[in-house]
């Protein structure tokens, strides 16, 4: 029985993966190009300039935090996959101007390197423990914190949903944001 279980699964990840093909080959090369080329630029960086504030110092280091910034990328990929579903040109139109702005993030990172000291550990239980040093050692050193790549792919998800013919919803609070505040959305 488990065995038909673990079979059914598998036909459903292999059906989705037939069907979803376009889908997975552009995230792949968005994401793991984008991995790639931060590894690479790593090993040519020299002399980073350290970006700590004095504010940096009086903020307490949370440990459980390290939860939500590790599902920055599940929740990439799930809002991609959605606005693939909803508005495929919009979600290429997404998934380029995303390729191009890692090129400038890479430019800026080879021509001006950025890095932060870390905080020592704090004594957390021990699965946050865990995730931080997993967390650390992916991360290890931390150069390339300006600008932010995680800001990035953020704001191409949220411009992404913003453009998207079928996202009613998201307009009318862009139309909000920019009458609110209108030099923000003027500045992208």
């Amino acid at each position: 029985m488990i065995y038909y279980i673990c079979d059914v699964s598998m036909e459903r990840i292999k059906s989705f993966i037939k069907k979803e093909k376009k889908f997975i080959i552009s995230l792949c090369i968005l994401m793991v190009g984008q991995m790639i080329m931060y590894w690479f630029l790593k090993l040519f960086q020299t002399n980073p300039t350290y970006i700590n504030f004095y504010l940096d110092e009086k903020i307490p280091f949370i440990g459980w935090f390290v939860y939500i910034y590790n599902m920055f990328y599940p929740f990439c990929v799930i809002a991609f996959y959605f606005l693939y579903k909803k508005d495929d040109k919009t979600y290429y139109k997404s998934i380029i101007s995303g390729v191009i702005g890692f090129i400038i993030c890479d430019f800026i990172f080879i021509l001006s390197p950025t890095i932060m000291y870390r905080t020592i550990l704090p004594n957390c239980d021990p699965i946050t423990n865990f995730v931080l040093k997993i967390t650390y050692y992916f991360d290890e050193p931390p150069l390339n914190c300006f600008p932010s790549i995680h800001c990035l792919f953020c704001f191409q998800v949220i411009f992404g949903y913003i453009l998207s013919k079928h996202n009613r919803k998201t307009k009318i609070i862009a139309i909000s944001i920019e009458n609110y505040k209108e030099p923000f959305l003027y500045a992208f």
